[in-house]
């Protein structure tokens, strides 16, 4: 089965994803190669068990969405837009919305958004930057640039000073967002972000609190 066929099949289907789901999860899980390359930036030993991770319908369309951006496949924009779907219901945020913030983003920051999206529930990992490992925050960031290909600073601190910054009003989506030791990716809309929180929990999408939202600092990586 290729890319074209799942694709055409998403776009056609009703609301009754859970067969379609499952061929997704074991296409991609078949083909994770094509959206992981490099070496880990910072990790533990190579002998260590790698964590469990969360199967999450958010990652599966985000992992065939990066794919087909890497293409330029004209059917990219149907996946993005399930993607959305994904994200909006689970945020309580019209997809419409969503979708056309995404639309709006440059190319390189769609992919890193993609990618950025494509490891929820991967777990959190204190200085690790892999897909097969887990992420800590400015992991998740870097790694996800690196897919776009933006070679980012491993501190979240030193991204934020490398990056050029943004506001609410001329920011995309992709940008990231920091908040004092901690820095996100901005989803396009009001607070919603992705990131991976914290020690014991995975790649998220969360709608920020309004004080955290109002002390975090926009900045484009890019």
């Amino acid at each position: 089965m290729n890319t074209s066929d799942l694709s055409s099949r998403v776009v056609s289907r009703g609301r009754g994803m859970s067969h379609v789901r499952r061929l997704l999860a074991l296409f991609f899980a078949s083909t994770a190669v094509i959206v992981s390359f490099g070496d880990p930036v910072l990790g533990g030993s190579a002998v260590q068990a790698a964590p469990a991770r969360l199967a999450d319908p958010i990652a599966e369309m985000a992992s065939g969405a990066l794919v087909l951006a890497r293409t330029t496949t004209p059917s990219f924009a149907a996946w993005r837009r399930e993607v959305a779907e994904e994200v909006g219901l689970r945020l309580e945020i019209d997809p419409a919305v969503l979708e056309a913030a995404w639309s709006r983003a440059d190319a390189e920051h769609q992919i890193a958004l993609m990618a950025a999206l494509a490891q929820i529930g991967t777990p959190y990992r204190r200085r690790t930057s892999d897909p097969e490992r887990g992420f800590d925050c400015s992991g998740l960031t870097t790694w996800a640039w690196a897919q776009a290909g933006h070679s980012l600073p491993r501190n979240s601190t030193q991204q934020w000073r490398a990056g050029d910054p943004r506001t609410v009003d001329t920011a995309q989506a992709g940008d990231l967002l920091r908040y004092p030791g901690h820095v996100m990716m901005w989803l396009g809309v009001g607070r919603a972000i992705v990131h991976s929180p914290q020690s014991g929990e995975f790649v998220e999408v969360q709608m920020l609190s309004e004080r955290s939202f109002a002390r975090s600092q926009f900045f484009d990586p890019s």
